[in-house]
């Protein structure tokens, strides 16, 4: 079903406004309109996290060797622990925006008005696409 909606955002013409709320990793923020995808409007709430992949994964493949060198389990699991802590600072919402990975940072409360400005600038855009009848829809 993921192909059905990749399509679907792909050749949709109407305004498109994204919300990031917590966690948007790989090809599901990629998928879910994410930049790649030229949202009009795209977000972040103040708990939004934007990265290739979570930072347990990543501190998995990234520092195994620095992990496994640290001794026994206990201080693996803390070396661990310090090196999540620390990617998790380094994806937070406000790198997200320094990075324009999400166009600003708004509060919970101010969702639906967002949206509503969002849907509004995007509003007279136009699209300009090869004329077919209709896409090939993966199956």
């Amino acid at each position: 079903h993921g192909a059905k909606m990749l399509f679907a955002v792909a050749e949709a013409t109407v305004p498109k406004v994204t919300v990031v709320l917590r966690k948007g990793y790989g090809a599901g923020y990629y998928v879910m309109n994410g930049r790649a995808f030229e949202p009009d409007l795209i977000v972040g709430w103040p708990t939004a996290e934007i990265s290739v992949m979570g930072p347990e994964g990543a501190v998995n493949i990234i520092f195994r060797r620095q992990i496994e060198a640290a001794g026994d389990a206990e201080a693996q699991a803390v070396l661990r622990d310090q090196m999540v802590a620390m990617v998790r600072e380094q994806i937070a919402a406000e790198i997200a925006a320094g990075w324009s990975f999400v166009d600003d940072l708004i509060d919970p409360a101010d969702t639906r008005a967002t949206i509503i400005s969002g849907l509004e600038i995007g509003q007279t855009k136009q699209v300009d696409r090869p004329w077919r009848k209709h896409g090939v829809l993966p199956v």
